[in-house]
């Protein structure tokens, strides 16, 4: 199985830095990652390359799998030092250009839960599927580069993985430390590209399909916040047949509207309405674009 080139070359020898002990290097160490990052940022705008980083919102809305209608638990995965990164720097997008292999997309918690469960432990062995409760999974997958098939990086209770096609192959050590280690890699990428390197290509705004992946694109920005009842609406997605199969779940486990191929896609709810392309005679994958509510009974404009 190949490897993802940047960690080909993975410096086990490096030695750790030296740190106070007890709360005080827990303080330490997470202020130290932000600052790193704040650090890589610059480093990028003075190479004339700040156009390949972006942020998802965290808000960012995903449909569920069938397997997992109920979603994934996976807070006792998160280690503090990744909650305060993500809570003060975000969710970073980051390629040259698109699949970007040595780039990275953090996964907001929607997509993290949605593709954790897809994750197979080293024995290849995947989390169960569950008829009417969150999957309970042994990784969080919170970053990747491919997103198809699954490769990047989880956290699990001993730390950060590899993950290579949906497995995981090899305990990178604490996120802290695979943090400190991607973006010392990085610094050294981008001070060996060269002037041609540097200049802008077709904008990879979302390297590796995060944002496309997502239920309404790179629109979130456009539009207020979404509302905690908005959030408690799942929709799920079957990706089999033309159209796909789409239902849509709330937070207490009821089906709102059963799966099936009623609609050709749709869109997250915004204040209990959702805009959906009905499968019907005169629709296409452009549209029209109509107005449901969450039981999918039609409303006006």
């Amino acid at each position: 199985m190949a490897r993802f080139p940047y960690w080909k070359d993975y410096r086990k020898d490096r030695p750790p830095l030296a740190r106070p002990a007890g709360a005080a290097a827990t303080v330490l160490v997470m202020k130290e990652i932000v600052s790193r990052w704040r650090e890589f940022e610059t480093a990028l705008t003075a190479r004339g390359l700040g156009w390949s980083l972006a942020y998802a919102p965290a808000d960012l809305r995903q449909a569920r799998t069938p397997d997992h209608p109920y979603g994934a638990r996976l807070d006792h995965l998160l280690p503090a030092d990744y909650l305060r990164f993500v809570r003060e720097v975000g969710y970073p997008v980051l390629g040259f250009d698109y699949y970007d292999r040595q780039g990275i997309s953090f996964l907001p918690p929607e997509p993290m839960a949605v593709l954790s469960p897809m994750v197979a432990d080293p024995d290849g062995e995947f989390p169960k599927a569950v008829e009417d409760e969150p999957a309970t999974c042994p990784y969080a997958f919170f970053a990747g580069h491919d997103l198809s098939d699954i490769c990047g990086y989880a956290l699990a209770e001993d730390g950060v993985w590899l993950i290579e096609d949906s497995v995981a192959v090899m305990r990178l050590g604490s996120f802290t430390k695979w943090l400190l280690d991607f973006l010392t890699d990085q610094e050294a990428r981008i001070a060996a590209l060269t002037t041609h390197d540097v200049a802008e290509p077709d904008k990879a705004a979302d390297p590796h399909r995060l944002f496309d992946y997502s239920l309404s694109g790179h629109t979130d920005g456009d539009h207020p916040p979404y509302s905690p009842a908005d959030l408690e609406l799942s929709w799920v997605e079957q990706q089999a047949g033309d159209p796909y199969s789409y239902g849509l779940i709330d937070a207490a486990g009821r089906w709102r509207i059963p799966m099936g191929k009623r609609f050709i896609s749709v869109r997250p709810f915004r204040d209990g309405i959702a805009e959906v392309i009905l499968n019907a005679d005169g629709s296409s994958y452009d549209g029209p674009w109509t107005r449901i509510d969450v039981d999918g009974r039609t409303v006006g404009a």
